[in-house]
């Protein structure tokens, strides 16, 4: 019996061992892709999908200010981790990569939406977004590595879109499905 006992746990083991993976999310920046954790593995995902990612230089978190400007910064400061800049072309001289630890990525979401209800900003940012990381450099984003626009309110129904975090938000490529990966 004891025999019996051990197959049936060494068995149900390796059933456990063999269980599907668990489904991709469908909302959320999970649901934008692989999870981006840290400045190399942006860089390095962005010289593969882009084609290049050169003079890579790691910024202090108040030379954002001077990046973006006060007002964009302020919405940006308090939930990013680390940010650099890159030259990815010609077009696009100096590419800013912000990275989001934990939760903050959601959390950037819910204050930026917050002040678009609030009648502070007009509209969602130029940014392009991925899981855990933003691109300065939107049209690049959406266009050449398939990120996503952060946009509140009425988007159009024929965008690719895919649901926020945030209520009343989505994640949307307007390039999507038009060639561009």
């Amino acid at each position: 019996m004891r025999r019996l006992a051990t197959t049936l746990l060494i068995s149900a083991g390796i059933l456990a061992g063999c269980s599907a993976p668990a489904p991709t999310a469908t909302a959320g920046a999970e649901a934008l892709g692989t999870r981006l954790t840290t400045m190399d593995d942006l860089v390095d995902w962005i010289d593969e999908t882009a084609g290049d990612c050169a003079a890579v230089s790691r910024r202090e978190i108040g030379e954002l200010r001077t990046f973006v400007g006060p007002d964009i910064a302020a919405r940006f400061q308090p939930h990013v981790a680390e940010w650099a800049t890159c030259r990815v072309s010609p077009e696009f001289p100096v590419v800013g990569l912000i990275l989001f630890d934990g939760d903050e990525q959601r959390r950037f979401q819910e204050s930026w939406h917050a002040a678009m209800r609030a009648g502070e900003i007009a509209d969602g940012p130029t940014f392009a977004f991925g899981n855990g990381f933003a691109v300065s450099a939107g049209f690049l984003g959406v266009g050449k590595l398939g990120l996503y626009y952060f946009r509140c309110g009425n988007v159009d129904p024929r965008v690719h879109q895919v649901p926020s975090g945030v209520a009343g938000c989505v994640f949307a490529n307007p390039e999507h499905g038009h060639g561009h990966h």
